[in-house]
């Protein structure tokens, strides 16, 4: 093997996922040898049982395809890996894989794959994880080659030529004179070596020109905050994630490996990335959804947006965008346009009725999202569970104006999510309520009752507030509500009340590992996924989570997390319900996105007998470890 090869072999593995978890002595055993393929050459052949290595690819592509079925699985670029569904579960292999281009492969030997498996607990999770996610896919039509482009396409392929730059002690006309010269809609702000602005044709229009300004205008006076900016070897699905979580058109892609900015090595701007360029890369995003979003004048226009965005989540969802984060890109669009709806819902109240308008310390207000929503995992058939929070009014005749004006927003806001098609809640919590539309000093004494547990079932039903995630309005209310979460959690009393009302959900796997199926109203036999297994988990991750006092973030997700790598005496739980939540809610989208795939409405209702064997079987481990955490849980906080 070359020294080139072996270097370059060495710095692939040391920045690749799940080589990266290993030791430096680990990873120089790593590699027994080398082996070429030609394009159409098949590596491994699909029904084959001796398993001799795991293949990392070091250059080309490789095609994994379940022949008999016809079945696309995956496609493996650089640094990705294949063969080790083989080596941990043995028989015979269910995919052929075979060489799309000429390809390079590195071997590392059954045996010290499975040494490291034992020596590397990282290692060997990343592993168990992938055969998991293979199980769950099993009934998918992958939409590889997109997936390959969305995961394994570095943000650093898609520039197109340098940026159009000017200095910070530029002027607008020397900005403006630039764009010209290279027909650049944009020109990125430096200094010393580092982005620190994006100055648009719109901006020139809007705050030059409209507002009346020179051509000596310092150029910094356009920039309100510093570019977002990623590494280059950041992946296309990251940029798409960047530009709909900020709203942004453009990202600036620097050289990570630069140092910091502000240094003499600070990191340079290697070119601008921009919506237009992913749409010509890639075509459908849901970064399009995000523009459309912003531009919607009447909620009717939203209504049309988001059930045409389901199109766009489908295609994520079929390029292997895994659970986690395809319910980021669902909250995402979600909050985007409650956000705008609650600006034109505003906007007309204040046209309509003038008079009625709030001033002084009421007039501040936010909305909150509590539940499913608040937590950031609404799936397609998405619920409100919202609140509304306001500034403590001055005197009664104040608090009697802020409590219409309020109230005919709510429900105004309320019954446009309905026509945008959300559900009206899950909890039972809406803001159209009175109790869940009140000033501050109102909802932080609701807060500090039900974390005290003076009444038991006033704190079950109110469990989902404490997920709450302000989205739209005064960013301190916000703030406040979470500080008066933080100054009265946690409290033993508190902690058990969830606990018990988390694990008292009769689990649908029976004492002899079967399933126990339920018959709904259109007599289909199954059960409700949400209810009877993703609830459970729900509640224990944000039991244990307050139990921690960590309020950074309401994502279950996160919660176990957290938890997992804590001093907790449920740590051991927490790392157990990860992956268990992990397969529930992948189950869970998917089903939703195969009922959108054939035009049906999607549900919670789940029938295991349409699932493959193996998916079923998987199905029963992770119900029988959310049962085990029950029982283990009740146990511990005496929910019993």
């Amino acid at each position: 093997m070359s020294s080139s090869i072996t270097e370059r072999l060495a710095g692939l593995l040391e920045r690749t996922v799940p080589f990266s978890y290993l030791s430096g002595s680990q990873r120089r055993g790593l590699i027994s040898t080398l082996e070429i393929f030609e394009p159409g050459e098949i590596i491994l052949e699909q029904g084959q049982d001796v398993h001799r290595a795991l293949y990392v690819v070091e250059s080309g592509l490789v095609r994994l395809m379940n022949v008999e079925e016809q079945r696309l699985i995956d496609m493996c670029g650089e640094g990705a890996q294949f063969g080790s569904y083989g080596l941990m579960q043995g028989g015979i292999l269910p995919y052929e894989a075979r060489a799309v281009e000429p390809t390079t492969c590195a071997l590392v030997s059954a045996d010290y794959f499975r040494t490291l498996l034992k020596e590397n607990d990282d290692f060997a999770h990343f592993f168990e994880e992938d055969i998991k996610r293979y199980v769950r896919g099993l009934d998918t039509d992958l939409d590889a080659s997109g997936a390959f482009l969305l995961f394994d396409t570095a943000v650093s392929s898609l520039l197109r030529g340098e940026p159009a730059t000017v200095g910070a002690d530029a002027t607008v006309r020397e900005a403006a004179r630039v764009m010209s010269e290279i027909d650049a809609d944009a020109v990125v702000v430096v200094q010393e070596g580092a982005p620190v602005g994006v100055v648009t044709e719109g901006d020139l229009v809007e705050k030059v020109v409209a507002a009346g300004k020179g051509g000596d205008t310092p150029v910094m006076a356009l920039v309100e905050k510093p570019p977002i900016a990623l590494g280059s070897n950041e992946r296309l699905f990251d940029a798409v994630k960047t530009m709909m979580r900020h709203r942004i058109r453009r990202v600036i892609v620097v050289d990570p490996e630069a140092g910091e900015a502000g240094r003499e090595d600070a990191p340079l701007g290697l070119g601008r990335l921009s919506t237009d360029d992913i749409s010509h890369y890639r075509g459908l995003d849901p970064v399009a959804t995000t523009e459309l979003i912003e531009r919607a004048a009447s909620v009717e226009a939203l209504a049309d947006i988001r059930a045409e965005s389901n199109r766009r989540l489908l295609r994520l969802y079929q390029q292997g965008v895994q659970s986690e984060d395809l319910l980021d890109v669902i909250a995402e669009l979600d909050d985007q346009l409650k956000r705008r709806l609650l600006h034109l819902v505003e906007q007309r109240l204040r046209e309509e009725r003038p008079e009625a308008a709030v001033e002084g310390p009421a007039a501040e207000w936010a909305w909150l999202s509590f539940g499913t929503p608040g937590r950031r995992e609404s799936t397609l058939f998405a619920r409100q569970d919202n609140g509304l929070v306001y500034g403590d009014p001055t005197d009664v005749d104040d608090a009697a104006q802020a409590a219409a004006w309020y109230g005919a927003l709510a429900e105004a806001a309320c019954d446009g999510l309905e026509q945008c098609g959300l559900a009206p809640f899950e909890s039972g919590i809406l803001a159209r309520q009175e109790a869940f539309r009140q000033p501050l000093s109102q909802w932080q004494a609701a807060y500090r009752q039900w974390a005290e547990g003076v009444d038991a079932q006033a704190t079950r039903r109110a469990a989902v507030c404490f997920d709450v995630r302000p989205i739209h309005g005064d960013v301190d209310l916000g703030d406040a509500l979470l500080e008066a979460i933080a100054a009265h959690v946690p409290t033993r009393r508190l902690i058990t009340i969830l606990m018990a009302k988390a694990t008292e959900v009769n689990v649908p796997i029976s004492f002899f590992g079967r399933f126990e199926l339920d018959r709904d109203e259109a007599g289909r036999e199954g059960f409700d996924l949400r209810t009877r297994g993703i609830r459970p988990v729900v509640d224990m991750a944000r039991a244990l989570a307050l139990e921690a006092g960590y309020l950074k973030s309401t994502s279950t997700f996160d919660r176990l997390r957290h938890v997992a790598g804590s001093e907790s005496p449920s740590a051991a739980e927490a790392k157990a319900l990860l992956p268990a939540f992990r397969t529930l809610a992948d189950l869970h989208i998917r089903h939703q996105m195969r009922q959108a795939e054939v035009g049906e409405p999607p549900d919670d209702w789940v029938d295991p007998g349409t699932l493959h064997k193996s998916q079923q079987n998987l199905l029963k481990e992770t119900l029988k470890t959310v049962q085990e955490a029950q029982q283990t849980l009740s146990k511990r906080y005496g929910a019993s």
